[in-house]
């Protein structure tokens, strides 16, 4: 972690003079753009506020039949702060109370592990009227998929589909799939086509130890068709376009991870991950899915094999100015093989069907659905009904 840091605040330090030298070397002596700062952007606050309320039945743990029952809580609950103090410096961070209050016995998935860090890193763009080429660094997601780096407050399912959080955890040993680490991203648009990436390095504190350093390599290439999906660059993916798009994005992803301690007495020598994903939108219309494998191997141990995939369908209709949008969505998870390199072994499912009403679009959105939940892998088995309601500044 020391080294990372020393290499974060030395790359961004020479990034820095760099632009400060060229600047110098102006003959007319007038200050240059790149180091005026921007006074409007120094800071925007992040409120992010999505409550829950749901009924889970059927729930069943350890041969106990759990009561049916309603429970109130507060999904997200994050603080934080943007800004882009230089024109080509941005940061952005966020506290994370996620889950406050959430009934343990109920069908839901996940538990409340109180106040944290969720997120804070830096973007710098490297040239100046280009989206091409952008500089990473600080505590933000090791994502190789569209769904892995998608924002969960434009979803249209009523929350992050289950199957894509084994992946995040196979990779990084975390549900958020969030590590220090740094990178590169950019994009470029023509008339009818477009492509973007995301290239990045990361050591997940889970597998590393006293006598293993272990390195995770990602990289996500996404090639636009028709309208592209991003203008301007930003290393996360908004998901909805509200009914404005008309193209298609396909997405390459894959991870590596040459070594890892899992526990006393056993580490792996190869870890990886790799799959395709797509985002289609026509007008109101949108679809997207994804299909990822993943393994792990050691010495004297079988193999571990994974595989998550999802297809979620929306269409957005206009009523009184407002969207309203109808989704369906069904994700699956499989695990196989040796349980000591990864513990999810066996398989989960969820059909998740619903509506959403945008108000403001994602800065107030109320949502209904009803989800139905199975498989050997996940405590959770119940199906739930959930009503939710998110406010973001």
């Amino acid at each position: 972690m020391r080294k990372f840091t020393v290499c974060m605040f030395f790359t961004l330090f020479a990034f820095v003079s760099n632009k400060n030298v060229v600047a110098q070397t102006k003959a007319d002596g007038i200050t240059s753009s790149l180091l005026e700062i921007n006074k409007k952007g120094l800071f925007k606050p992040i409120v992010g506020i999505e409550l829950w309320e749901t009924y889970s039945m059927g729930e069943e743990k350890g041969g106990i039949k759990y009561d049916n029952r309603s429970d109130v809580y507060f999904r997200r609950l994050r603080f934080g702060g943007s800004g882009s103090p230089y024109s080509w410096l941005k940061y952005h961070f966020q506290l994370q109370i996620d889950r406050l209050g959430e009934d343990s016995y109920a069908s839901t998935k996940g538990s409340y592990t109180g106040i944290g860090l969720w997120d804070a890193y830096i973007t710098a763009r490297i040239f100046k009227d280009s989206e091409l080429l952008n500089f990473h660094a600080g505590y933000y997601w090791a994502a190789i998929s569209r769904e892995y780096n998608t924002s969960a407050w434009s979803m249209g399912s009523f929350d992050r589909n289950r199957a894509n959080w084994y992946m995040r955890t196979f990779m990084t040993g975390k549900g958020n799939g969030i590590e220090s680490g740094l990178g590169f991203g950019g994009l470029k648009n023509f008339k009818g086509f477009g492509f973007a990436y995301r290239v990045g390095t990361f050591e997940p504190k889970a597998y590393s130890s006293a006598e293993i350093s272990s390195r995770l390599y990602t990289a996500h290439l996404l090639l636009s068709f028709g309208e592209p999906e991003q203008k301007a660059y930003k290393y996360r993916l908004s998901g909805n376009h509200w009914r404005k798009r008309k193209g298609l994005t396909l997405g390459f992803g894959g991870a590596k991870q040459n070594k890892g301690q899992l526990s006393d007495g056993v580490s792996f020598n190869k870890s990886q991950a790799y799959g395709a994903d797509l985002l289609f939108n026509y007008a109101g219309l949108r679809i997207d899915g994804e299909y990822f494998k993943f393994s792990r191997k050691a010495t004297a141990l079988s193999d571990y094999d994974g595989t998550e995939w999802h297809l979620r369908v929306g269409y957005s209709f206009l009523v009184s100015g407002k969207y309203l949008e109808p989704v369906l969505t069904y994700d699956s998870y499989e695990g196989k093989g040796e349980k000591a390199l990864f513990n999810h072994i066996g398989d989960d499912n969820t059909l998740d069907v619903g509506i959403n009403w945008y108000l403001n679009k994602d800065k107030l959105k109320v949502s209904l659905h009803y989800l139905v939940q199975e498989g050997s892998a996940s405590a959770n088995i119940g199906d739930y009904l959930g009503v939710g309601c998110q406010f973001r500044l």
